[in-house]
């Protein structure tokens, strides 16, 4: 009984209509789809081509840009382990000149 009133229904006439429709103009929209299709296909590899043209010619110069940021990293680095360094030694001699002080002191009591 369902398929009956839906058989008889307005929706169903209309995708009826559509589906004839679609099935007359398939043939000529293939046809005009086509060129458009291939041309946006021809601009795509254009573009693509373009941006492997641009990383190519400036390869170079991104990688040496990466090498240069490198080298500040790695000097950087090294600044603060001189700077680390340079503490420890001041701290040392800290150290060591209490040390002399305690000694100097230690004889002067023994005179």
């Amino acid at each position: 009984m369902a398929i009956l009133k839906f058989l008889s229904s307005r929706k169903f006439y209309w995708g009826a209509v559509a589906a004839a429709l679609g099935m007359m103009f398939y043939p000529k929209a293939k046809e005009n789809i086509k060129p458009s299709l291939e041309k946006s296909l021809k601009e795509m590899q254009d573009a693509i081509n373009k941006a492997v043209k641009f990383f190519d010619e400036n390869k170079q110069k991104i990688t040496e840009a990466i090498k240069k940021k490198i080298e500040e990293l790695n000097q950087t680095a090294q600044k603060g382990s001189i700077t680390k360094q340079k503490e420890e030694a001041l701290n040392q001699l800290e150290y060591l000149k209490a040390k002399i002080q305690a000694l100097e002191e230690e004889i002067k009591s023994l005179e």
